[in-house]
């Protein structure tokens, strides 16, 4: 399992913008994909990154929780 995400700045054609990164599965690898938010000066786009951050960190602590319970459920299982 492979967490991670952020925000970046890019610039394209001498303007800046936002993007938001995180780790996806694609053809069965793990890849970093960046998602265009917004221009960078733009007090929306900086408030959709936090957002965008704060459902990604939700949604990987749902999936570690998940994990870890499916875990523990098979370690006791075999404890037996």
């Amino acid at each position: 399992m492979q967490i991670g995400c952020g925000v970046r700045t890019m610039t394209v054609r001498n303007h800046e913008y936002l993007y938001f990164w995180h780790y996806e599965t694609r053809d069965g690898r793990r890849k970093a994909v960046h998602d265009y938010v917004g221009p960078a000066r733009d007090p929306d786009s900086s408030r959709r990154a936090v957002e965008a951050l704060e459902a990604y960190t939700r949604k990987a602590i749902e999936e570690a929780r998940r994990r870890l319970q499916s875990e523990k459920v098979e370690a006791m299982a075999g404890s037996r």
